[in-house]
């Protein structure tokens, strides 16, 4: 079989305006073997839907015109024009147009997993990004008169990427932001939503904490960076590490969630693999102690030569791997995995994906402004179908506290 055959593919599904300008920014690669052009991206506002199909046109080399690109690749759903920056509108729109982002993504039904991509702060991506991953769970039985409960989606993986404001926007993101991450993480049932999730924190990945579009533009390129690794991983046969191997285990030790840590363009001739580890460790993208992490999973990219010459082989990667969790003294369950990139120099890069850590340091940030909140906005309706009652608030911060003590370490 050729090896081409054995690639992981994933779809891109991006929603609301910071998580369309991320996905813009996977065009700006020269290639992306794992996802191709599978990637839709997805608002409330036509506005900041043609902006961010600006954004991708700027990026990519294509003979299609500005409206064939909107039809292959976006798609207006509900009938606000926007969320109002209320996750509860977010939701109501992707209820209320399931059925069309349904039939848009059996377009991408070659897909083995999905990246579902969203801003955790806003109302758009954060509202119906966690609302779809459910449906698409659940099989979508309420949609199969129109054919859209396909069979694929019983296989398909569905991670999520989920980015936290800035701990100085306002609290109504915030407030958004751990509502969200509660949505992601768990049901309103209480069974575990996406399979994955992965997190970023802006004020953390951006220190100067300036904003700005040329700031969310070098975050963006970061989030990209980790993604493009932890797909590449699963591109080729030495010592694959793929999407069922991320999800597996964690989901089982119901510690899922997850955050990249990254560096890049290391000189593989001068520095050993242990010292590269810790290198990209200084660099979670979160708030986080090392010490609390349950599941890693470590990902070396090395350009083949170097491979080929034996310079980095996988051994090297196992036994660099063993001893950093045990330096650190970090009980995990994990693997590591060794990829080969193009080229013949000695730059080398290296993904830590932590998990399962104790997210307070996170929601330390957040925390405050979300309960300042909550009292007011429960029970308020915003939209024409969207509220949030107290019950319903309760819920998630129910789900959220469970979720965070179980992992608190």
């Amino acid at each position: 079989m050729a090896q081409s055959d054995t690639f992981t593919r994933w779809s891109v599904i991006a929603s609301g305006e910071g998580g369309g300008r991320i996905a813009s920014q996977f065009f700006d690669r020269t290639e992306n073997p794992g996802i191709d052009d599978r990637i839709l991206v997805m608002n409330t506002n036509r506005a900041d839907l043609r902006n961010t199909i600006d954004r991708l046109s700027d990026q990519i080399q294509s003979e299609q015109n500005e409206n064939e690109m909107m039809e292959s690749h976006a798609l207006e759903f509900g009938s606000q024009q926007g969320a109002g920056n209320f996750f509860p509108n977010g939701e109501a729109c992707a209820r209320e147009d399931l059925d069309r982002i349904v039939n848009r993504i059996k377009d991408l039904s070659t897909a083995d997993a999905f990246m579902h991509v969203a801003t955790l702060g806003g109302g758009t991506g954060n509202g119906s990004i966690p609302y779809a991953i459910d449906q698409f769970k659940r099989g979508l039985d309420d949609l199969d008169d129109e054919g859209a409960a396909e069979e694929w989606m019983d296989s398909v993986i569905h991670t999520a990427f989920g980015v936290w404001p800035y701990y100085y926007e306002n609290p109504q993101r915030h407030f958004n932001a751990v509502c969200g991450l509660s949505r992601l993480l768990r049901t309103e049932d209480d069974q575990q939503n996406a399979d994955m999730v992965l997190l970023a924190a802006n004020s953390h990945l951006d220190q100067e904490e300036n904003g700005g579009s040329r700031h969310y533009d070098s975050i963006n390129d970061a989030i990209i960076t980790a993604i493009d690794l932890m797909i590449g991983a699963g591109r080729e046969t030495r010592s694959v590490i793929d999407v069922k191997d991320y999800v597996t285990i964690p989901s089982q030790m119901d510690a899922y969630h997850f955050t990249p840590a990254v560096a890049t363009e290391l000189n593989g001739d001068v520095y050993e693999l242990e010292y590269m580890l810790d290198q990209a460790a200084e660099n979670t993208y979160v708030p986080m102690d090392i010490g609390t992490t349950s599941a890693a999973y470590a990902i070396v990219r090395a350009p083949e030569a170097m491979i080929e010459e034996d310079v980095i082989s996988e051994p090297d990667v196992y036994g660099a791997f063993r001893d950093w969790t045990g330096k650190h003294g970090i009980n995990v369950a994990g693997q590591a995995s060794l990829t080969p990139k193009r080229g013949r120099g000695s730059d080398v890069d290296v993904l830590l994906l932590l998990g399962g850590f104790d997210l307070n340091p996170l929601l330390d940030h957040s925390w405050d402004e979300f309960e300042m909140l909550g009292d007011s906005l429960a029970g308020q309706s915003r939209g024409d179908s969207a509220d949030l009652s107290k019950a319903e608030l309760g819920r998630l911060v129910e789900n959220l506290e469970a979720y965070v003590e179980q992992n608190a370490g």
